[in-house]
């Protein structure tokens, strides 16, 4: 028998305990169970956050020195043939980085997937930082882009040979979400129209204007809205809804398993991420998917794939008035949700399952 080559896969494999969970994490575990790795001997190696908010600098800057040594390590005892690195911004990406440089030294073939639209931010406003990125990514063999405008970003602004730089969709439309997809039947409504937020509820993430809009809405529409997720801003989601007395239309689940947000996605009918900036996030892919009609930021890669009025609405981050219109004109238009559930659907098949985006990253590693 012919002996599986050794995979490395450095990302987010949290425990059960460990409830900061995100984009890294759910494309991670999607990946090791798919039929394309099982012809790898996988290695796990895990870099999740201990907390959200993160900790301190100082807890921070201890902790990846820590793993810097634990990657060695594992390098020594296991000998892998090749390493998949997921990273994120600012602290993850010089870690990640430097654990290019290790891979080189040890002889072991690299790639590394940045997945933080924020990260092409902090380059573009930092030049020492940008150099530093440069300098370290030059290392990988291979650099992941989740879309054309990271690969721009890579082969012109890193100014890294682009014979290394490849484009791998993100993966998460999976089979049983295009199955709802394909069946929804969009009704007129005659009761609540369900508003789905799915992420980490934080400023950055667009919550405030989500909210202030919601409030403008709910006063002239029939609209409950619903939030999937957790973070610092949580409990000013509670306050906010009481005090304004629309507690009723408005509910926090926390975090929740797999099949309880499939189960929203499927009973929902708009789903919204107004955040100020993404790559191209696995809540987007999973509405798309499910045939429900997307609302999105124009932010990161989105607007690679998201055509605005075709297969998803675009507004402008941190906009409360652009946002609360776009939703209103969403509600009130059925036309528009069934051309936007339809698209949507077609979009997520073509780009974004398994079958095409994890086949052809299973491909690359074992070319290389």
């Amino acid at each position: 028998m012919k002996k599986k080559l050794k995979l490395l896969i450095v990302a987010s494999f949290p425990s059960k305990k460990n409830k900061v969970v995100g984009g890294i994490e759910k494309s991670s575990r999607v990946l090791i169970k798919s039929k394309y790795f099982q012809q790898f001997e996988i290695i796990q190696f895990d870099t999740s956050q201990i907390s959200n908010p993160p900790p301190t600098f100082i807890i921070r800057f201890f902790l990846a020195i820590v793993r810097l040594f634990r990657f060695i390590m594992t390098l020594i005892r296991n000998k892998p043939d090749s390493a998949l690195i997921f990273c994120s911004d600012g602290g993850s990406a010089i870690e990640k980085g430097l654990m290019l440089v290790i891979c080189r030294i040890f002889n072991v073939k690299s790639l590394i997937f940045p997945r933080a639209g924020n990260l092409i931010n902090q380059t573009n406003n930092n030049i020492l930082f940008k150099d530093l990125i440069r300098n370290l990514f030059s290392c990988s063999d291979i650099i992941l882009c989740q879309g054309p405008t990271w690969y721009e970003f890579v082969a012109k602004r890193l100014k890294i040979d682009k014979s290394k730089v490849y484009i791998v969709n993100n993966w998460t439309a999976s089979r049983e979400l295009l199955k709802i997809g394909k069946n929804r039947i969009i009704h007129k409504h005659t009761d609540y129209i369900q508003i789905l937020y799915v992420g980490w509820l934080e400023k950055q993430k667009g919550i405030n204007e989500l909210l202030e809009s919601f409030l403008s809405l709910v006063k002239k529409n029939k609209v409950k809205i619903k939030f999937v997720g957790d973070g610092t801003l949580r409990r000013k989601i509670e306050k906010f809804s009481l005090s304004n007395e629309i507690q009723e239309y408005v509910s926090v689940t926390g975090w929740l398993s797999d099949k309880e947000i499939i189960s929203y996605l499927k009973s929902s009918d708009i789903f919204i991420l107004p955040s100020w900036y993404e790559g191209m996030p696995n809540s987007l892919i999973e509405a798309l998917a499910s045939g429900l009609p997307s609302i999105c930021s124009s932010v990161g890669i989105i607007p690679d794939y998201i055509i605005n009025n075709v297969n998803g609405l675009l507004i402008q981050p941190n906009n409360k008035l652009n946002l609360e219109k776009t939703i209103e004109k969403t509600i009130n238009d059925i036309n528009l949700r069934k051309k936007l559930s339809k698209n949507g659907v077609n979009l997520a098949e073509s780009l974004f399952s398994e079958d095409i985006s994890l086949k052809k990253l299973s491909d690359i590693i074992k070319d290389l």
